[in-house]
Parts: structure tokens; sequence; C-alpha cells
């Protein structure tokens, strides 16, 4: 079992073509200009052309000026960008400096004992030898960081020769993992994964355009994306197309309420919490479906037993006011208490309301 890591990295290094090194061609020796020792500012200027056409070392190396004051003020913040800049180009050094920031919280980036893993890996990868200790050590004495390290690892090598499902994992592992946030990296890796037809990935790139997160907000792109991944059955694409649908404006004929719900529905049965909770409200009003109490609190109930605030609330205020169930003030306050836990400020309003048994 210890020697996993090395068996992995080399299928890896053969079905990746040992990314970093033959994919640019080149030797990752360090160098740098002959005057920059003499005139730093002017290195930063040479460093940021380069690394904006794409050069790893030199934007590992614009990275290690903006750590201290050469050539002008320090800036953790973008010695860190221009340093995940150059670990995703493959290049060793950056990714072993990444793997101690994560590992001591430098740098403003959090202590993160997988996501300095995840880079170490990458390191030892290429050969790095303090980096395969740490791997190994990892592996002995915390199993589960190592495990999440390595799945996310493994796609990420996956995700590099263009495999679409790793393509997703390494984008959510961006957007909401292990690795430090990163929008645009997570765009740029749910692009792969949605130009291979893959739902998921498809309903997470066009949310982000239709948020304007991590890319330019572009409500056209949104729905080309949206559009395929709803048909296939992503609930998150299904959820946008039923709030399209629900809060249509009256320039575009107004509310469509059954198309709405048809979308709800679907996301709902998926497990989709939201589109749950809106089932309820669409029964419990009668908006694109016969009016039913009884289907509603159903709704409801479902999406507050999986810890949805809104339906919480609901449950809680039917059980105080007696709404299409008994009355019961003991599960008045249980429901009201659990939404108010989770941030439902009239949940916390109306707890007040109720007397101490």
């Amino acid at each position: 079992m210890k020697k996993l890591f090395i068996l992995l990295c080399i299928a890896a290094a053969f079905g990746a073509g040992w990314y970093g090194a033959l994919k640019y061609g080149k030797n990752f020796t360090l160098s740098a200009p002959a005057h920059a020792t003499q005139d730093p500012a002017a290195a930063r200027e040479i460093y940021a052309q380069k690394a904006a056409a794409g050069d790893p070392q030199a934007a590992y190396q614009l990275g290690e000026l903006y750590l201290s004051t050469q050539g002008g003020p320090a800036d953790p913040q973008s010695a860190v960008a221009y340093f995940h800049l150059a670990a995703g180009k493959g290049f060793a050094p950056a990714q072993k400096e990444l793997a101690r920031f994560y590992k001591e919280g430098l740098a403003g980036l959090p202590a993160n004992q997988a996501a300095s893993l995840f880079w170490c890996m990458h390191a030892a990868l290429q050969g790095d030898k303090e980096c395969q200790t740490q791997v190994n050590e990892t592996f002995t004495q915390t199993p589960l960081v190592y495990d999440q390290a390595l799945s996310t690892f493994t796609a990420s090598l996956q995700a590099r020769i263009g495999h679409g499902p790793a393509a997703l994992e390494l984008g959510k592992a961006y957007e909401e993992g292990i690795l430090s946030p990163d929008l645009e990296e997570a765009a740029r890796w749910y692009t792969l994964a949605a130009e291979r037809k893959i739902p998921q990935a498809q309903a997470r790139l066009g949310l982000l355009y239709a948020e304007g997160r991590g890319v330019n907000k572009d409500e056209e792109k949104a729905r080309a994306l949206l559009a395929p991944a709803a048909e296939a059955g992503d609930p998150q694409a299904q959820l946008y197309w039923g709030k399209q649908a629900f809060t249509q404006s009256e320039q575009d004929g107004g509310p469509d309420y059954t198309e709405a719900f048809k979308w709800f529905m679907s996301a709902a049965a998926q497990g989709n919490l939201e589109a749950q909770y809106l089932t309820g409200v669409m029964y419990m009003q009668g908006l694109g479906t016969e009016k039913s109490v009884k289907k509603a609190l159903q709704a409801f109930s479902r999406a507050a037993e999986a810890g949805q605030p809104d339906a919480q609330y609901v449950v809680g205020q039917s059980y105080y006011k007696g709404l299409g169930i008994r009355q019961n003030m003991k599960e008045a306050r249980k429901w009201l208490g659990k939404a108010a836990e989770n941030g439902n400020q009239a949940a916390k309003e109306l707890l007040q309301q109720i007397p101490n048994p």
C-alpha cells in the first residue's frame, strides 16, 4: 500500500507524458536575467511579460519577487497567484512552494493539509524528494487526508490529458473542494468537461456565466449551456429553468407556472433541496398545479429533514399555527430552532413568540 502513490506516479507519467517537462519541452532549471539582482524592478517587468505569454518559470520567479520587496512592495497575494499559474503548468518548484504555503498557512492562504499534499504529489511526480517524503508520511499518519488529496490529484492528471469526468471533478475542487477557491480555474476545467457534453459540467459552467463568477457574465452562454444540461436531467440546470419560468417578465409573456412546476418537480425528485422547497410553495399556492396543502407539507417536510432552512421555517410555522397539520408547540420550537440555527431570521423572530414549556 505504501507504494500506491509511486505506482500511480509511474502510470501517470506514461499516461500524461510526464506532463510538466515534456509538455513545455524545456529543462526546468531556475535562471534569471543577468541584471535581475542589479535591477529587480526591471526583472519584475520581464518576468511579467514572459508569464503573460505562458512561461511557468517566469511566473514562478515573479512570484518569488513579489514575496520580497525587491523591485517594489511585497505582494503575497500576487505571489500566490503566480505560483498557481506556474504550478498549473507543471512547474515543480512552484508546486512545492504552494505545498509549503498550504501546510503552514502562509501568504494569506488557509492552512489546508489536503491542498498541501495535492501540490506535493505533483512535485513528487517530478522527483522532488522532500515532497515524496511528505506523501509517504501522510499516507502513514493521516490516511484520510492522503485519500482526499489523492482523489483530486488523480483527477488532475486525468483532466490534463482530456478526461472529461476528471475535468469536472477538478473544476469542483477549485470551486468548492480541497483547493484554494479559484473560480477562473474552475471555469477552465468545467469548459473542458462541458465540451465533452457532461451535463453537470454544462450546468456548473452555465451558472458561472449566469452569475458572472470566474467569467464575464453572459446570459446567452449560460442559457446555451443550461438548456441541454436540464434536458439531460441535471437538477441544478432544471432548478435554473424553473426559476426563469417562475420569474419571467411580463415583456416575455409573464410567469409560466406550469413550466416552472415541471422543472422544480424534476429537480426535487433528484434531491435538490431548494427545488423541493419551491415545489411546496407551488402546491401551497396552487401555482402551475392543483392546490394541495397536504402535498405542500410533504414537500416542505422532505426539504426540512434534509436541512433546508426555509422549509424548516415553514414546517415550524405550520406546527405553530396548525396550518394543515395539528398544532404542536414542541414540534414548532424544534423546526423553528433548526431554521434559526441555519440563519432564517423569520424563524428567530417567531421563536420569541412561543413561550417556553
